[in-house]
C-alpha cells in the first residue's frame, strides 16, 4: 500500500504538470523484402541471461546497408513497426524503410512479443537500456564488412526514452530519432486513480482497448480497421518496473539525461497528440543542448500513433531525408 501512495503522488505531479550467432529464421515477408528472425541474448544485472527478439528487414544484399534499431512505446511490441496492408494501403514502416535501402531491426523489447519476459518489478527502464545497448553491440560483431557501421536509433514513445537512455550510457548510435516522445516537461490526459488501478495488475499490465483507442489516435485521420487491428493484435503488455520508471521520467524529466546526447538528434511530434504534442517543439528544441545538429518536426493530422495514422508516411520521408542529409 506505501508503495502505491508513493506511485499515487508520481502520478498526481505528472498530471500536475502534466547473442550465440543470432538464428535466421525466414519469417513471413511481402513481395521485395526480405524478413529474418533474430535472437540476441542479453545478460541483466540480476545475473539472468535473456532472449530479445528482432526482425531484420532489407532489400538486397545487406553490405553497405545503414541499420535503423526500432524500438516500441508500451503496450507494444515490433508490429507497432510492421503494420500489415490496411485497405489497400500500407502502413509498415519497417518495410518502408528497407526499401529505402536500410536495414531494419525492429526487437520486441524485454517483456514484450516474443522476447524472454523478466519480472516484471525488475524489468524497468535502466535494464530495458542495458538491453539495446547488448543487441546493438552483438549486431555489429557479428555484421559482414562495412554493414551496421551506421547505425540510427529510432524509438517511439517509451521506446524513444529507452533509446535516450541508451545512447546517453552507452553511445552506440550515430543518431538517434524520437517519434511521440518529449524529453520536456509535459502534461498526459490520464487520471491517476485510473493509472493506480492498472499498477495494482500485477509485474505486468495490459491496457484496455477503449482506453488505448483515445489516447493513440486521432480518429478523424485514422482508419477504423487498423485502430481495430492495433487492438486486437498488436497490443501487449508492460511491465511494472518500465511503467513506473516512465512515471517518474514524465515527472522529473530533469532525471533524463539528454545533454549526454552528442550525436544528431530528431524529434517528431504530432500535432493531436495527447500524449506528447507538437505544441512543446520549441521547447523540445532546448533539450539538447550537446547535440551537434536537432530537429523538431511537428506532423499535421497525426495522434500519438504514428505509423497507424493516414499521413503517416510523409513522416517517414522525413525521417529518410533527414538520415540521408547527415552524411552530406
Amino acid at each position: 500500500m506505501r508503495m502505491m501512495r508513493v506511485v499515487g503522488a508520481w502520478v498526481a505531479l505528472v498530471l500536475g504538470v502534466v547473442f550465440a550467432l543470432p538464428g535466421t529464421a525466414e519469417a513471413s515477408g511481402s513481395r521485395d523484402v526480405k524478413v529474418e528472425r533474430r535472437v540476441f541474448p542479453v545478460r541483466l544485472s540480476d545475473g539472468g541471461t535473456y532472449s530479445v527478439v528482432g526482425y531484420l528487414y532489407y532489400q538486397g544484399s545487406l553490405e553497405n546497408r545503414p541499420v535503423q534499431i526500432l524500438t516500441h512505446g508500451i503496450t507494444y511490441n515490433h508490429g507497432y513497426w510492421d503494420l500489415p496492408e490496411i485497405d489497400g494501403q500500407d502502413y509498415s514502416y519497417a518495410r518502408y524503410m528497407a526499401r529505402q535501402h536500410y536495414a531494419v531491426l525492429a526487437l520486441d523489447l524485454p517483456g514484450a512479443g516474443e522476447s524472454d519476459k523478466p519480472n516484471g518489478d525488475f524489468l524497468n527502464l535502466a535494464e530495458s537500456a542495458s538491453a539495446l545497448h547488448q543487441v546493438a553491440q552483438q549486431l555489429r560483431a557479428t555484421a559482414q564488412k562495412d554493414t551496421f557501421e551506421t547505425l540510427v536509433y529510432v524509438g517511439h514513445s517509451n521506446g524513444a526514452l529507452i533509446s535516450t537512455f541508451a545512447q546517453a550510457l552507452y553511445g552506440d548510435a550515430q543518431a538517434v530519432v524520437m517519434t511521440g516522445w518529449l524529453n520536456t516537461l509535459h502534461s498526459v490526459p490520464v487520471s491517476p486513480d485510473v493509472i493506480g488501478l492498472f499498477l495494482q495488475q500485477g509485474p505486468y499490465i495490459r491496457l484496455p482497448g477503449e482506453m488505448r483507442a483515445p489516447l493513440f489516435y486521432d480518429a478523424a485521420n485514422a482508419d477504423p480497421e487498423v485502430i481495430a487491428y492495433d487492438n486486437e493484435v498488436i497490443s501487449d503488455a508492460v511491465s511494472r518496473g518500465q511503467l513506473m520508471d516512465l512515471l517518474i521520467m514524465l515527472t522529473y524529466p530533469q532525471l533524463i539525461p539528454t545533454q549526454a546526447l552528442t550525436v544528431p538528434v530528431m524529434v517528431q511530434l504530432g500535432d493531436n497528440d495527447l500524449m506528447a504534442p507538437a505544441a512543446n517543439a520549441a521547447t523540445e528544441a532546448q533539450a539538447y543542448p550537446n547535440s551537434p545538429r536537432v530537429r523538431v518536426d511537428p506532423i499535421s493530422h497525426t495522434g500519438h500513433v504514428f505509423n497507424g495514422h493516414y499521413n503517416r508516411v510523409e513522416g517517414w520521408e522525413r525521417i529518410d531525408a533527414w538520415i540521408r542529409s547527415l552524411a552530406r
